[in-house]
């Protein structure tokens, strides 16, 4: 079966659920879930507990948080030799969310970019080559994520590119993202990564199209996704569910739709996964579904697209 190595940021994520819908300006009452986190890591920890081959390339502070994150990762059968052990810090993630479950805002402080460095990506370059996939955010510095479209070229690697942010996904905007085999932003991301963004939807995503990506995967929240290319396009809908917690959810559909790719299912099956694991992972709190198997994903999309065969 295909192996899958992810480059990102592993963060202690701190989710304040506010009681009522935050109001500005003043404490809002709420409750606190820790865990750990991070849009790579969230991947991470769902490939291997559906069964992938995967493998983590991050940056850990030598302290508690960094211990207990590594311990994490590899009782979930995540491998982690290449993962940088640095004396900063390890990263934060604080999220304040509506009643609703919604996101209000949010605030990240990482070391990721700092350490890995286009230097450090070519000491792994073994590793890199021993994987039939890679998938990155953009988390990462400008400098690297072009040495990994580079590499990723030059060797003919499946590379995957996760927006994160509006912020962070300026980093592509400017790239050369030719043969880069997908990326995954929302809607508001997507504009970010054109550097004109005074146009319309269907003409970024031609633009980027014509800028060299094979596939976008366009996240539409409460619409459902469509994945374009330049042969055709396939959307899918989604299911109005209750949701808890709104954290991770983009991560899981990515997730899930590898696992649909890497075990050979049709391009709608693997939206399906995608938008099913996402489903799953709104209804809880937390961004990773820990007791998630294979077959217990394929039952679920059943529940959620009967007309799954």
């Amino acid at each position: 079966m295909p192996s899958v190595i992810c480059i990102g940021s592993a963060l202690i994520d701190e989710l304040y659920f506010c009681d009522e819908q935050v109001i500005l300006g003043t404490s809002n009452p709420a409750n606190l879930s820790r865990n750990i986190g991070g849009v790579l890591t969230n991947v991470a920890f769902h490939l291997a507990y559906l069964d992938i081959d995967v493998e983590y390339i991050t940056v850990l502070g030598e302290d508690a948080e960094g211990k207990w994150v590594k311990d994490e990762l590899k009782k979930a059968g995540i491998k982690i030799e290449n993962i940088a052990s640095v004396n900063d810090p390890t990263g934060k993630y604080v999220s304040f969310l509506n009643a609703d479950g919604s996101l209000h805002a949010a605030a990240c402080v990482d070391v990721c970019e700092k350490h890995l460095t286009p230097l450090f990506l070519e000491e792994k370059a073994v590793h890199l080559l021993a994987a039939d996939i890679i998938v990155t955010d953009t988390n990462i510095s400008i400098e690297s994520i072009k040495w990994l479209i580079d590499f990723s070229t030059t060797h003919n690697k499946i590379l995957i590119i996760e927006p994160v942010s509006v912020v962070k996904s300026r980093k592509l905007a400017t790239l050369d993202i030719k043969n880069v085999f997908m990326i995954t932003p929302n809607e508001h991301e997507l504009f970010s990564i054109s550097p004109n963004s005074n146009t319309k939807e269907s003409d970024v995503i031609e633009s980027l199209l014509s800028r060299g990506v094979k596939n976008i995967w366009l996240r539409k929240g409460v619409l459902g996704s469509v994945r374009y290319n330049n042969e055709n396009q396939l959307s899918l809908g989604v299911e109005k569910i209750s949701i808890v917690d709104s954290t991770g959810a983009g991560d899981a559909a990515l997730a899930g739709w590898l696992t649909g790719y890497i075990n050979n299912y049709t391009e709608l099956t693997c939206l399906q996964l995608g938008h099913t694991l996402a489903f799953e992972v709104l209804q809880i709190k937390g961004a990773v579904k820990h007791d998630i198997t294979l077959s217990s994903l394929l039952e679920s999309r059943n529940k959620y697209y009967n007309d799954a065969k």
